[in-house]
């Protein structure tokens, strides 16, 4: 037999969104994805799949040890590929790969995707991970940011740059808002441009070799890991390309192993004016600091220390029945325990200001001060516009202070990131709980009826307490006892309440959306059954748009009959969603949608 079988490397099927090179995309994005194809090839034989596939064919043809998938990326001209069949070659172990920043809208969307592709074990990028997605941390590890040594390295350039400032600036990062300014009013600055992601101008922002070579001309370059305090590439670039960093004290770049006035400077916006006039005042001070940050960035944070996926391959491999797998830290190793043990991975608890801000508004919630909750809330949106934890809190103060019609909006825009942004099978179960509820709020039962059925797949403890109410208003044909399969996970953090407890918060809810004989029957109802003795008829198509929702109603209703759900969109079958556009798009070619232009000017409908 042949010696070099021995020490073949597992080989790893990468299923990698497409990240083609767009003309409008910063540079740098694209790089971020070949970096990590890189560092997987330090323990893998890596094979990249970025089209729409065959889960079962690939396998077939490349027979892998692991499969990796890709998911919960916030698009910036990259597609999402389409994968099939992944109930497949069981025997081959799967990971998902959530490669997104920590608040990301798209981690409803990833779970779906977990959900459906059967993978109950993650990676992601940033340290914060776990605090964001609380209801998979115990099989979530990190696979950390990190830099690729040939392109951030000490190219010997001269320091002809006191300062250099990179990176955009806005509520994200409320520390470079404070820093940034004081820095650029008093010393000499090469400023980059603040291009956002998206922007055509985005192409024209320093990246590679250029980015590092001007990072290496600079004295001092400061930098933060966002209102989340996270590490981000910036924190190993700047220091790997022997530029001494300036940055914010957090849990994350402490865990990471940076030292102030060791091998980094700490400032905030009381004393970054006096750290700097003394560095300046002592350049071996900060030739001494700029050293050690460029020797811990190459001993500790390159593609060649990142192993942590083979790692856990390697250590799933030999797991045995009351074994798990746990992770010394963000940056630490991953080993094997007893589960009797109890010994569970370390997370960065840190002090995000977002999470901070939820628990606070949270508190208020619970002792009905509605409006200072809701202040707290809104001030999420201004770190991060489209958190969906904050828009959701802001329904529940919406139905709290009875604007039913509020709350149903915002519930809709959340559905729509994950089932039409993003692209996912299903949306978050809590989400799609409390649009039902906000229906029922609006007076709509019978539409919430027929629509809770829409996503089959979907099981969690306030989805069965909407159903419940749905039951108990008369509307369902019976009981509803326990859940209907895996409950499946959610972003989102709800108090914990008993079944009656709940009911009697709804029955609350009702009467302050103007619904007082839905709230009668509600409490009428006997618990866990249906209310069918007292129950309400309400009208499901109401007003002028009444025809619009019974066409709507109707065509979904014949997609079922005809056994086309596999042609039937993902979306309700509502106009806010859209319905009927996505249907078209699935039934016919792009060749042939002009045709269909006098029936989308008779209904209304928007552009295909």
């Amino acid at each position: 037999m042949n010696s070099n079988v021995h020490h073949r490397k597992p080989r790893l099927v990468f299923f990698q969104w497409d990240h083609q090179p767009n003309a409008n995309a910063a540079g740098y994005l694209l790089l971020h994805m070949q970096q990590q194809a890189k560092c997987l090839a330090t323990h893998f034989d890596v094979v990249i799949i970025s089209r729409d596939c065959d889960y079962a064919e690939i396998c077939d043809r490349y027979e892998p040890d692991l499969t990796l998938f890709e998911s919960g990326y916030r698009s910036h001209g990259s597609r999402r590929i389409k994968i099939t069949n992944t109930n497949t070659h069981v025997a081959v172990p799967k990971l998902g790969l959530h490669n997104a920043d920590p608040w990301c809208d798209r981690r409803a969307g990833f779970l779906s995707d977990m959900e459906q592709w059967g993978i109950e074990t993650y990676f992601a990028i940033a340290t914060m991970t776990p605090e964001y997605m609380p209801a998979v941390k115990e099989n979530l590890f990190v696979w950390p940011n990190f830099i690729d040594p040939e392109v951030y390295h000490d190219y010997g350039q001269q320091k002809v740059i006191p300062v250099t400032l990179t990176g955009q600036v806005y509520g994200l990062y409320p520390w470079r808002q404070t820093v940034f300014p004081m820095i650029r009013d008093r010393y000499p600055c090469l400023v980059s441009p603040q291009h956002a992601y998206e922007s055509k101008l985005a192409s024209q922002l320093l990246s590679g070799e250029a980015y590092a070579r001007a990072l290496n001309a600079s004295l001092v370059v400061p930098t933060c890991g966002t209102m989340g305090g996270e590490v981000v590439r910036k924190h190993f670039e700047i220091p790997g390309a022997k530029a001494c960093l300036v940055t914010e004290r957090t849990a994350a770049v402490e865990a990471a192993g940076f030292v102030d006035m060791e091998n980094c400077v700490f400032v905030d916006g009381h004393n970054v004016v006096e750290r700097l006039d003394y560095l300046f005042a002592h350049p071996d001070e900060i030739q001494r600091i700029t050293t050690a940050g460029h020797s811990l960035i190459h001993s500790r944070h390159t593609v060649n220390h990142r192993p942590q996926i083979y790692q856990w391959f390697l250590l799933n491999k030999g797991l045995q029945f009351g074994e798990k797998i746990i992770q010394s830290g963000p940056f630490g190793e991953l080993a094997k325990v007893k589960r009797v043990a109890k010994h569970e991975s370390v997370h960065i608890v840190g002090k995000a200001s977002d999470r901070a801000l939820l628990n606070q508004g949270d508190l208020l919630l619970e002792q009905d001060r509605v409006g200072e909750a809701k202040h707290c809330y809104a001030r999420c949106l201004d770190y991060v516009s489209y958190l969906p934890e904050a828009k959701f809190r802001l329904a529940i103060c919406a139905l709290r202070e009875g604007d039913a019609d509020r709350a149903y909006d915002l519930l809709v825009d959340l559905v729509k990131v994950t089932v039409i942004e993003y692209g996912a099978v299903d949306p978050d179960p809590v989400e799609w709980a409390y649009f039902l509820l906000a229906l029922i709020c609006k007076g709509q039962l019978e539409r919430a009826r027929r629509l809770q059925d829409f996503y089959p797949s979907l099981s969690h403890e306030e989805f069965r307490r909407a159903r419940l109410v749905i039951a108990q208003l008369g509307c369902s044909g019976g009981v509803v006892a326990g859940l209907y399969g895996r409950e499946r996970k959610s972003i989102h953090q709800v108090p914990d309440r008993s079944d009656s407890e709940w009911l009697t918060w709804f029955d609350n809810i009702l009467e302050r959306c103007q619904q007082p004989d839905l709230a009668n029957v509600l409490r009428q109802a006997p618990a866990g059954g249906s209310g069918t003795s007292a129950k309400v008829t309400a009208p499901y198509f109401k007003g002028d748009a009444g025809w619009r929702l019974r066409l709507y109603s109707g065509v979904d209703g014949l997609m079922v009959k005809l056994r086309l759900t596999n042609l039937r969109p993902n979306v309700p079958p509502l106009p806010e969603f859209r319905y009927l556009r996505h249907l078209v798009r699935a039934l016919v070619p792009k060749s042939q949608r002009g045709a269909m232009r006098w029936i989308r000017t008779a209904l209304s409908w928007p552009p295909v």
